[in-house]
């Protein structure tokens, strides 16, 4: 049952951001059911500043079960209200922070968080198959 209300809760935060984003009310509750339901998966913004590039190499290289991706929300982030950071734990080392979610993501996932609720997510790093190909990341968020 608290799975059920706390599904639900999330469904209407999502919903609601959507719809000050300009969403009728049944597209956002369609968009927001979806989100929850299937899940959602895009692509870190953010991976090519500072030492990202070394920290997503070093992450490709360690095993999934080592791996704890976490979504914190950045509150001191001067160029996004909403910014989300993802962030990496690798087990016994530290955490990593390897970029934020997409804004228009951001902004829906960031109102959830906000109201204390949690949210799944397992980051992935891709690219970097050749010379001079940066890595990136891939975010699965789910509630």
């Amino acid at each position: 049952m608290k799975q059920i209300t706390k599904t639900r809760k999330a469904v209407a935060t999502m919903a609601n951001q959507l719809r000050k984003l300009g969403y009728t009310l049944s597209k956002a509750f369609k968009t927001a059911w979806a989100r929850v339901k299937e899940g959602i998966t895009v692509k870190a913004a953010g991976v090519t500043f500072g030492n990202r590039q070394n920290l997503l190499q070093f992450i490709a290289g360690r095993k999934p079960e080592e791996l704890t991706t976490y979504l914190r929300r950045d509150r001191a982030n001067t160029f996004d209200k909403y910014a989300v950071a993802v962030v990496v734990g690798i087990k016994g080392i530290g955490y990593a922070h390897i970029g934020y979610l997409p804004k228009g993501i951001a902004q829906s996932v960031a109102v959830v968080l906000d109201n204390g609720m949690e949210l799944h997510a397992d980051a992935k790093v891709i690219g970097s198959y050749g010379y001079k190909e940066t890595y990136g990341a891939l975010i699965n968020i789910a509630v």
